[in-house]
């Protein structure tokens, strides 16, 4: 069932009930009693009332709060209010009906006022009302709900719920409150907001036909309370809340800035993300750069291959998104899996007139394609080095499959370099070169490799692909294609091994970079950066900050040591 009321703290909860269906009035006696006796009672009552609204005062969160507090303080102290006590009293009242007839008279005056600021006056009088009444009694605090047992889920619904209330939630499991009173201006709603609890406040609902313990969702956001939701809107608003808590972690941090990923004991682990050159979502603050920009999408254009010009544009748009990080642009990515229907009227030489290969994933693809068409792969890389003058810009390299791969490469761009220099265009002569570990072949002459380039990524998805001998498009095998698989993860613990002896620093760049559970195995083996797509940014980071260096390393013998695929993701998980 769907309940609307008024929106107040903005965020969702899903969770599970705690009832509090009784209000805040309470029923007194009016029995005639000694008046002397009726007096002190009341006079300790105010003494004790005030003194746990000064704790409360205290506790409160934010000047708002504890100004709200102050003020029914002098409520309570006023002495005109005190003498209307009194005087019941003396009329032949107990202490409780006196001071329930006297909060009544003046809240009426200041509802029948017509002013808003007094008809709020109103609502503080009947929580003070209680609150001495409460300490004249010898029942609990006012801020009790700080040790209620009674609190089993996590959303609190209420008709009501004073100021003191209110602020005694502070150290309960409650993350979510839910009134059928209250406006968007009231006291509730002012603390409410301070306090950060997703509230929603005016709810149209019976609490008494809520069952208490339910499952029940509350949206601070549209001011909806579901109670016993579907799994669709279970699923719908788990990715919202996904959302709501980026949109928290992106508000904490200043522009330019990234949110920071260490383990427990400190080791520094870097998270990076994935991007597409036209895909710059507002995620990516919360990353340390850019590992992977594909440039594929770019050079998908019906008139042609892009400039040299338009691309160093663009390459410099997306380094300049990552102020003082650095921005890992991979060259032209294109054969086996990635189709060429994608592209215009032209392609690069290499695949003109192969339409068709009988085993692509082996034939002509990555850095083949490019190699294959010097006149195209120049031309990007010299846009790529003219975007690096000031900036920080690395050149990643798919598909290496040997050693003369890599230094064919270097050859031509040391070629491009020289032809930059007689056009008087500045670049960075120290940029950085990396390579794509993503075949067997790869991963047996790494060692050579690393002599060669300046770092690894590891993509994950080709590499478990290649060694499992198991086409990740076809799903009669695509379950041999994991990062599960021991001899995937041996063969990532061998590139890390070589890397390791020259220096050489590695990414893991595929899906097993998102897939937490997977984490420290990567920490364990030497991994020390993870480029992943920017909704997965804070996943990881959140995943990193959990771990500690020493069990991540105990962790991989105990993986390597095991066969089987299952066995393994139970351990991990």
């Amino acid at each position: 069932m769907r309940y609307q009321g008024i929106p107040v703290q903005k965020g969702v909860v899903i969770g599970f009930v705690s009832k509090n269906a009784a209000t805040l009035e309470r029923h007194n006696g009016s029995d005639r009693v000694d008046v002397d006796e009726e007096r002190m009672r009341f006079f300790d009552a105010l003494l004790e009332y005030e003194s746990r609204m000064k704790k409360i005062a205290h506790n409160a969160p934010g000047k708002d709060a504890s100004d709200i507090v102050r003020a029914q303080i002098m409520i309570a102290r006023d002495a005109v209010f005190s003498d209307e006590v009194i005087a019941g009293i003396e009329s032949g009242m107990k202490a409780e009906k006196a001071i329930d007839t006297a909060c009544q008279k003046y809240s009426e005056k200041l509802r029948e006022s017509g002013d808003s600021i007094f008809a709020e006056r109103s609502s503080d009088l009947l929580e003070v009302k209680n609150g001495i009444i409460s300490a004249m009694e010898g029942s609990g605090d006012e801020d009790s709900y700080a040790q209620d047992p009674a609190f089993t889920g996590n959303i609190l619904v209420s008709d009501a719920l004073s100021v003191a209330q209110i602020i005694g939630l502070k150290n309960t499991p409650i993350k979510a409150v839910v009134l059928t009173t209250g406006t968007a201006s009231s006291h509730a709603a002012v603390i409410l907001r301070s306090m950060g609890i997703v509230s929603v406040l005016g709810a149209e609902l019976d609490i008494s036909s809520l069952e208490d313990g339910c499952e029940a969702i509350v949206d601070g956001e549209t001011g909806q309370f579901i109670a016993a939701p579907t799994g669709v809107e279970k699923d719908w608003y788990k990715r919202k809340l996904k959302e709501f808590e980026v949109e928290k972690t992106l508000a904490r941090i200043p522009d330019g800035k990234s949110l920071p990923s260490e383990t427990k004991d400190g080791e520094r682990i870097e998270v990076l993300c994935n991007l597409g050159t036209d895909d710059l979502p507002d995620h990516v603050r919360l990353s340390d750069g850019a590992g992977l920009v594909r440039t594929e999408i770019l050079f998908a254009q019906k008139n042609g291959f892009p400039s040299e010009e338009i691309q160093a544009a663009i390459y410099a748009r997306i380094a300049d998104s990552f102020p003082e990080k650095n921005a890992v642009i991979r060259v032209l990515d294109i054969g086996g899996d990635k189709t060429y229907g994608m592209y215009g009227d032209e392609l690069p030489r290499a695949l003109r007139n192969k339409e068709s290969e009988d085993n692509p994933a082996l034939g002509i693809r990555g850095i083949r394609v490019l190699l294959g068409d010097e006149k195209l792969f120049r031309c990007q890389l010299t846009a790529i080095l003219r975007a690096s003058y000031g900036r920080k810009i690395s050149i990643l390299l798919p598909m290496i499959t040997s050693v003369g791969e890599g230094k064919a490469v270097k050859e031509l761009i040391a070629s491009c370099m020289e032809e930059l220099d007689k056009r008087k265009i500045s670049y960075d002569k120290n940029i950085r070169i990396g390579c794509m570990i993503e075949t067997p072949a790869a991963v047996m002459c790494a060692e050579m490799i690393a002599k060669e380039v300046n770092f690894f990524s590891i993509g994950t998805n080709d590499l478990s692909q290649y060694i499992m001998c198991a086409d990740r498009g076809n799903s009669a095998v695509s379950g041999l294609c994991s990062i599960y698989q021991n001899p995937v993860l041996r063969a990532v613990r061998m590139v890390c091994e070589s890397a390791a002896k020259y220096g050489v620093p590695v990414t893991i760049c595929g899906e097993a970079a998102a897939q937490t559970d997977v984490l420290p195995f990567f920490i364990g083996v030497g991994v020390r950066s993870f480029s992943v797509a920017p909704s997965c940014v804070y996943d990881v980071k959140k995943a990193v900050s959990g771990l500690t260096l020493s069990s991540c390393k105990q962790l991989c013998s105990v993986i390597l040591d095991e066969s089987d695929d299952e066995k393994i993701r139970e351990i991990l998980k």
